[in-house]
């Protein structure tokens, strides 16, 4: 009976102890729980206070994380989309597009997309030129075989960055390359001749800037050297190489380029078109508009004159590219005044095109 007292009582010391030891543990349990109610019940149940309404924390406090993780995301219920916004295509903003803030910049030596790159499958023209000339003699040629009014027109566009914040400076220096190609591709009867293609290289520096309101602000300056020339021999050789400054607005998903320019004078017999500027203009305006997958846009030059010798001449240009398939759009494109192609920068036409575009204005 002496033995048997002293095992019951050496047992209830080892029940106190494990008891005392649980609830030494259960305090860092408790510390382990990040939610603030689970917490509290925990350090309740370990000093023994039961709190109605509070269920016990759970042994695993990640199992419910772990199985919404594993749960599949909602599927949305279908939606009815409209062919005037629909597509999958989203335009850049006017910084990314121009890369003016730090986050947006994308280093050097990457094509990029300029002007639009489209192909023009009917390009109809009102009049066509069969006498092409300018003042030098030299680049008269009368009675030329008189082309189809109906012609397609294609033109690529691309630029690349090729020094990124000159000199720790946010200014940054690209270059691009345009191409404008007339084809006769509907006169089978002489071979279906390429009637002209104009070449614009240029190279500008850009300066980002934040002037004004929201609402309208002034985002950038470009300053640059372009020349465009057709790659004719006299009497059909044109060219002529500027200087020109573009002021970049932005208005919500609207922008505006500003550009006036100068050209490079030229003298005797090799300036080959010496009043192009009274024709092809001093001053380009552009706006451009995003609308859903739409892109529209409005080009509007003048020559900055208006006088008895050299009247005020304007040349204004529309272009809209709606969604098809993808990145591919309808391109359509319309066209009243001078300049719409060197050879004929003093002949002024009328005329409008559709095709498909690969880039707009990104």
């Amino acid at each position: 009976m002496k033995h048997s007292g002293t095992a019951l009582v050496v047992l209830a010391l080892l029940s106190v102890l494990a008891t005392q030891a649980k609830a030494a543990d259960e305090p860092a349990v408790c510390r382990a729980l990040d939610d603030d109610a689970s917490r509290l019940a925990c350090y309740d149940q370990a000093a023994g206070r039961a709190r109605p309404g509070v269920a016990a924390p759970a042994s695993t406090p990640d199992a419910a994380m772990v199985t919404a993780a594993a749960s599949p995301p909602p599927v949305p219920a279908p939606t009815t989309r409209n062919w005037w916004t629909a597509g999958t295509y989203t335009p850049q903003t006017f910084a990314e597009r121009w890369e003016l803030d730090p986050g947006t910049k994308d280093g050097v030596f990457k094509i990029k997309a300029y002007q639009p790159t489209y192909v023009m499958i009917g390009n109809w023209r009102k009049n066509t030129n069969p006498n092409p000339c300018s003042p030098n003699p030299q680049n008269c040629a009368s009675g030329q075989e008189a082309y189809m009014h109906g012609d397609a027109k294609f033109q690529i566009s691309a630029k690349t960055k090729l020094w990124q914040d000159i000199f720790d400076s946010p200014v940054d220096l690209w270059a691009a390359y345009t191409q404008q190609t007339y084809w006769q591709v509907y006169d089978g009867k002489n071979s279906r001749p390429f009637r002209e293609t104009d070449f614009q290289p240029e190279a500008w520096l850009t300066l980002p800037l934040r002037v004004g309101p929201e609402g309208l602000q002034w985002r950038m300056l470009n300053l640059g050297l372009s020349h465009q020339s057709n790659g004719q021999n006299d009497p059909l050789s044109r060219s002529w190489n500027r200087v020109y400054a573009t002021f970049g607005l932005a208005a919500g998903d609207l922008s505006v380029l500003i550009k006036p320019w100068w050209r490079l004078p030229e003298t005797g017999t090799s300036d080959n078109n010496a009043d192009v500027g009274d024709y092809a203009g001093r001053l380009e305006v552009q706006a451009v508009l995003p609308y859903g997958a739409n892109v529209f846009s409005a080009t509007v030059r003048n020559n900055l004159k208006n006088s008895s010798n050299t009247p005020s001449r304007t040349s204004v240009q529309a272009d809209w590219a709606f969604p098809l398939y993808g990145q591919l759009h309808g391109y359509v494109q319309a066209f009243y005044g001078w300049n719409d192609s060197l050879q004929n920068y003093n002949f002024r036409n009328t005329g409008v095109g559709i095709g498909v575009s690969l880039t707009q204005w990104r």
